[in-house]
């Protein structure tokens, strides 16, 4: 427990990593929401906090029996009747809540995503093969050099084609080190080969996107799409040089009208 709450009456103690992620799957906190480590004395939005966390085990229906109060301002609160008991006056409340919630099962799990259903990948890509072309060149002169070293002996073109293969090896793997993930909740970047990290952004929540194409590449549909938050005024997710730039905003902007209306 370290972390505090800004403007927030109704949780006004400390609350961890894994309390601040299911406040948010629930929609009683913003992504935007301000929170401060009480370790670093640094202030912080619940986003960047809960950066890359994956939902509890056990399901995020387990939010309902939280290990605080949750009091909602917005909600009428009524008084059980007078000549009901306690125990009764839970019971009851029980009973409702099971009714309402029909994805919860015995122990109040249910399946990931909002709707109840599981989270769809909408989109899944890595930066254009286009975005190397010093590499390519590099590859191809390689391969001349072996071709011309054929008429001396093989043993002579074996060095410079090696040296090509093992330059188009590394660019395999630094481009496919990189993801570039939509789907009908978020909009993430996962990045790393040893050490996999990642930022992303609720499709809810997101307030701007900003596309850049420039020269051969930008003709070529090559471009970069910067996310922002409504909760950041920086970029939270950049997909650098990858294909079909506006088609990514035009598909995020589709999800938003989908999921996010009213």
């Amino acid at each position: 427990m370290r972390y505090l709450l800004h403007e927030h009456p109704a949780f006004p103690g400390l609350l961890s990593r894994e309390d601040l992620f299911v406040l948010v799957e629930r929609g009683s906190l913003r992504r935007g929401d301000l929170c401060t480590d009480t370790l670093t004395r640094r202030d912080h939005t619940v986003g960047e906090v809960i950066s890359g966390m994956k939902p509890p085990r056990g399901g995020t229906a387990r939010v309902a029996r939280p290990s605080f109060q949750e009091i909602r301002a917005d909600l009428p609160h009524d008084p059980p009747p007078e000549d009901m008991e306690p125990d009764e006056a839970g019971d009851e409340e029980t009973e409702a809540g099971d009714e309402d919630d029909e994805g919860e099962d015995s122990e109040g799990d249910v399946e990931d995503g909002d709707d109840g259903g599981e989270e769809t990948i909408q989109l899944h890509a890595h930066p254009s093969w286009l975005n190397y072309p010093g590499s390519f060149f590099l590859i191809l002169l390689l391969l001349g050099g072996a071709g011309w070293l054929l008429a001396y002996g093989g043993e002579y073109a074996l060095i410079p084609l090696l040296a090509a293969l093992a330059w188009l090896l590394g660019v395999a793997i630094a481009r496919f080190s990189t993801d570039y993930m939509v789907t009908d909740e978020r909009v993430e970047k996962v990045w790393g080969i040893l050490g996999r990290s990642s930022k992303e952004v609720r499709i809810c929540d997101i307030r701007s996107i900003d596309v850049y194409q420039k020269g051969v590449l930008g003709l070529l549909g090559v471009g970069t799409v910067d996310v922002s938050s409504a909760g950041n005024s920086g970029v939270e997710v950049s997909f650098k040089n990858m294909r079909g730039a506006h088609a990514v905003k035009h598909l995020v902007r589709r999800l938003q009208r989908g999921s996010c209306a009213g």
